[in-house]
């Protein structure tokens, strides 16, 4: 990824850092964490030859929203899935809202050493910069019409504010009926809910297990 790569601390003392995949050092990506011109995020799953399992959220699929519709796509172990930018896309039960990326996410299944051992699955993106930034949005799940959307101007904001913003996002979403409410087919549709679960309210876990 880098034609040159300069560090501050003597090379024997970092060396272990450069194993992205050793537990200590995936550790510190468990959400996203920015590294050289990437952003990555490194969790642990239940990788097999032909699914990735999230052991407290259930098997792993992916959504996408295209000129054919909502389009569900899976993610086989050890091949590389990306979604281009301006797609949106999410996981069902993982977060509850639309995720619109102004940059190409890539993922990557990584299988343990052992088949009772826990993988890896890689999410990698370039980190934005200026007016580049992302949407939390919310689709109607009948007409697929627009409902709400709420703009984070990451490239500006830095990484450490995403996970507010979210949390932000998906209140503003849930305290107003109306923001559930298709204008177009009259649908109310299911609150959203955050990526992370011990955040959730009762009515936002029950929602977590509709969509």
């Amino acid at each position: 990824m880098f034609k040159e790569a300069l560090v501050d601390e003597p090379i024997e003392k970092i060396a272990n850092d450069w194993d992205f995949l050793e537990d200590q050092v995936a550790a510190k990506f468990s959400t996203f964490r920015e590294f050289g011109q990437n952003i990555y995020g490194i969790r642990r799953r239940s990788v097999s030859r032909t699914e990735v399992i999230d052991l407290k959220k259930g098997k792993f699929s992916s959504l996408l929203l295209g000129p054919q519709g909502i389009v569900g796509t899976g993610r086989n172990p050890l091949h590389c899935h990306i979604t281009t930018a301006g797609t949106p896309h999410r996981i069902p039960h993982s977060f509850g809202y639309w995720h619109i990326n102004d940059m190409d996410e890539l993922y990557l299944p990584v299988p343990g050493t052992s088949d009772d051992a826990l993988g890896y699955f890689l999410v990698i993106m370039q980190t934005p910069k200026g007016n580049e930034g992302e949407s939390f949005a919310w689709y109607c799940q009948q007409c697929i019409t627009l409902m709400y959307e709420v703009r984070y101007h990451s490239g500006e904001l830095g990484l450490k504010n995403f996970w507010r913003a979210e949390e932000n996002a998906v209140r503003e979403y849930n305290k107003d009926a109306k923001n559930r409410t298709c204008p177009e087919c009259g649908l109310i549709n299911p609150l959203g809910y955050v990526w992370n679960m011990a955040k959730d309210t009762p009515e936002e876990t029950a929602a977590r297990s509709l969509w």
